[in-house]
């Protein structure tokens, strides 16, 4: 029996990167999945691939900006397997953000309002549609993922970085509102994940060994987030809301790997 045997799991953004690897994993853990994606052949392409590893998965097609289409999607979960007790929410546009956005003083108002109508309000529709069924069940984990550029600064993405820390600032608020009713609540927050969507950086050896030298014990996969996020979905976390956890390889954790030690011991 796997650690999520008889949950029926919602993954956003499904298609790819870390919610593709939610959906696989959680999977094999025994939850029946539903792929949701506004790419509705990728999220079909992973439904399929985890039916023919013989689990059960469903895909669905959702725009997160959209109130109607969040509805649709929670109303196709609950018509497919009665019921939602996670949702690994995902859904952002990597190529948006890394192409887009700017330093402030440089941000298109429109960047600025795709961006967080994605992110933000698009978690905001998301968590509210699904949470009012989990309420009427009063059981239910929800798990966001956030960045760890809302929780440091990081130059040149003031969109992302305060829609985002919109989502960490939401988590604390549905948790506070949410938990005592059975509903938990939860955001991971990752540093740079080696997706599909990062090849640009990944690609060039420069970038990549830049971004090696800022995680401690080598750069993420998605795999590594959708881990953690069964931990926060399984009973095993049955007490554990309003948190937010870096996975971030120690990205976070230190200014510089300079050894200071050394240098004061001289």
């Amino acid at each position: 029996m796997g650690r999520l045997a008889g949950k029926i799991a919602l993954v956003t953004g499904g298609a790819s990167g870390i919610g593709r690897a939610g959906c696989e994993l959680m999977a094999r853990e025994g939850a029946c999945v539903v792929t949701a994606d506004l790419d509705t052949g990728g999220a079909s392409v992973v439904a399929s691939g985890i039916e023919a590893e013989g689990y059960i998965a469903r895909a669905c097609r959702v725009d997160v900006r959209n109130s109607q289409s969040v509805r649709e999607m929670v109303a196709f979960v609950i018509a497919e397997f009665g019921q939602i007790d996670i949702l690994f929410h995902n859904a952002v546009s990597v190529p948006l953000v890394n192409n887009c956005d700017r330093r402030i003083t440089e941000l298109p108002e429109e960047t600025w309002h795709q961006i967080v109508d994605l992110v933000l309000n698009g978690t905001f529709l998301t968590a509210k549609y699904v949470a009012q069924h989990m309420l009427s069940r009063k059981a239910g984990s929800i798990i966001l993922t956030a960045t760890v550029d809302a929780l440091i600064g990081t130059a040149g993405i003031d969109a992302y970085t305060a829609a985002k820390g919109g989502v960490v600032s939401l988590t604390r608020s549905m948790a506070t509102g949410l938990s005592p009713e059975g509903v938990r609540v939860n955001a991971i927050c990752p540093g740079f994940v080696a997706t599909p969507h990062q090849s640009v950086f990944m690609d060039k050896p420069a970038e990549r060994e830049k971004i090696e030298r800022m995680h401690l014990m080598g750069i993420m996969s998605p795999e590594d987030i959708a881990t953690f996020a069964i931990f926060l979905a399984s009973d095993e976390a049955r007490r554990i809301t309003g948190g937010i956890y870096t996975a971030d390889s120690g990205y976070t954790a230190f200014k510089s790997q300079i050894d200071l030690a050394s240098v004061f011991q001289r």
